[in-house]
């Protein structure tokens, strides 16, 4: 039930009501700067976006605003391989969203879009995305099935320090993960080392 206490100073709402969801702007990418930039899903690769490398897009000048991306904003995909996966913007360039996802804008100051971006994360979110394209015909995940997901939001203090604690995780993690990469790929070239002295009589 939304505004359902979870513990104290703890709500469940759901995203439509603390969000802005709309769909994006409709239009063929140009490589000649046209326009503003147009993020599309392939954009989106291993959590960043490469400004540089996005194309660009005709719109008129009533409708920029509209679809015109901001820090803060989330985006989406609503369809296709990769249906769920999100991307927190920060400092775009002059820059629209393409009609395959979906862009999130948080209504309420006390809750921040690190901490919603972090939600897309969860392994209840994946479960609620599953399920909600196994109940689709067209495969996808829409803005009303984005919406009506539920969130649990605790204080602005409490989200900030969740945030600040899952994010040094995380580059804790992302850091292991690079040495233990390099570790494995010193294993590899020893072995083929080994391999050619064996077979070359100098081992």
């Amino acid at each position: 039930m939304i505004g359902r206490l979870v513990k104290s100073g703890w709500e469940t709402k759901a995203l439509g009501s603390v969000s802005a969801i709309n769909y994006g702007y409709t239009e063929s990418a140009s490589s000649e700067p046209i326009g503003p930039r147009f993020l599309r899903i392939t954009d989106i690769q291993n959590d960043q976006v490469n400004w540089e490398s996005v194309p660009y897009c005709k719109i008129n000048s009533p409708d920029l605003p509209k679809f015109r991306l901001v820090t803060g904003d989330i985006v989406f995909a609503r369809t296709g391989a990769t249906t769920g996966k999100s991307y927190l913007v920060a400092n775009p360039p002059e820059a629209v969203f393409a009609s395959y996802l979906i862009r999130l804008r948080l209504l309420d100051n006390n809750l921040l879009p690190e901490f919603v971006f972090l939600f897309f994360q969860t392994a209840g979110y994946w479960k609620s995305i599953k399920d909600g394209v196994a109940g689709s015909a067209q495969g996808g995940f829409n803005a009303s099935k984005l919406a009506a997901l539920k969130i649990t939001i605790p204080p602005i203090s409490e989200q900030h320090r969740i945030v600040t604690i899952l994010n040094e995780a995380f580059d804790g993690i992302a850091t292991a993960k690079v040495n233990a990469e390099k570790k494995l790929a010193a294993l590899d070239a020893l072995k083929k080392s080994l391999l050619d002295q064996a077979f070359t009589g100098a081992l």
